[in-house]
């Protein structure tokens, strides 16, 4: 079977935060429209939006606070100013409406 050359574009939005510890987040490829939801620690989140090479979307608005709490005690401070810069051409179509 043939294999496309096209690179997939892979898609994370932190939804929520639990315990303090850990990520609740959106995961896709492709389609924004099209997600799973996942929950790791914070530590595992990191590694695997690494290993997928996705582009971190901002977080929802009502999460913002949370996940900006938890990225300083992880001694990740200033994530969420590096997620929110994001340039609007690597978002897909249906995050930037």
């Amino acid at each position: 079977m043939g294999q496309s050359q096209t690179p997939l574009k892979k898609f994370v939005r932190v939804t929520g935060v639990r315990s303090g510890r850990y990520v609740e987040f959106e995961f896709s490829v492709n389609d924004a429209d099209l997600t799973v939801e996942l929950i790791l620690p914070f530590s595992a989140f990191e590694e695997f939006c690494t290993l997928q090479e996705a582009t971190r979307l901002p977080p929802a608005a009502e999460v913002a606070t949370e996940f900006d709490r938890l990225t300083w005690r992880a001694r990740q401070p200033g994530l969420l100013r590096r997620v929110q810069a994001t340039s609007d051409e690597d978002l897909p179509r249906a995050a930037r409406e």
